[in-house]
């Protein structure tokens, strides 16, 4: 039985004529594979999710909910930006809120000309380390007044956001400066 297995293995060949091209590309194959994968994940977030997770944490999601679009009796983020032109007078709001900001201008003016505020009362949030406030005004600027990344805007909020820069470095916007907002508010 060994002797006639043994002649038909000599005839055959170990490998296929066909198999041999696909045999040497295989492995070119694999490295152009593997340089088409994305890099694992570092860990760490980007300040715009950061902002997300303090826009939750701080229980601005409570009021203003998930996608931004608020209540009756809270306003809608989706016109944060034209509310609040100014990022530094979002920032001053958001660290006040609306009691405070009302004592520091002496006015019940909310945000721009012309803005209405729907008669919500906003806690202040003066808790927030400059960074966490940066990161959640930044956040709400982008994701629900399109702001756009590598605007001037968006490099200046990212800076703070990044702790490169203070608040009070950033300064006082327009709106706090014409209500009279003490700039010393920027360093509490």
């Amino acid at each position: 039985m060994s002797e006639s297995a043994e002649p038909r293995a000599q005839g055959r060949k170990k490998i296929p004529v066909w198999a041999m091209p696909l045999l040497v590309a295989l492995p070119l194959w694999a490295y152009v594979y593997q340089g088409t994968l994305e890099p694992a994940p570092s860990g760490e977030l980007t300040p715009v999710e950061e902002g997300a997770g303090v826009y939750k944490s701080a229980g601005c999601v409570a009021c203003h909910l998930g996608d931004g679009q608020g209540s009756a009796s809270v306003p809608a983020l989706t016109g944060v930006r034209e509310t609040w032109p100014d990022y530094r007078d979002h920032m001053m709001w958001v660290r006040l809120g609306n009691n405070g900001w009302y004592e520091a201008t002496g006015s019940r003016v909310y945000g721009a000309p012309g803005k209405s505020s729907n008669g919500g009362t906003m806690q202040g949030f003066g808790a927030l380390t400059d960074q966490q406030l940066a990161q959640v005004v930044l956040y709400e600027r982008v994701q629900f007044g399109g702001l756009e990344e590598g605007s001037e805007e968006y490099e200046l909020l990212l800076a703070i956001a990044a702790g490169d820069m203070t608040f009070a470095e950033a300064g006082l916007g327009e709106l706090a400066t014409a209500g009279g907002v003490d700039p010393a508010v920027l360093s509490e």
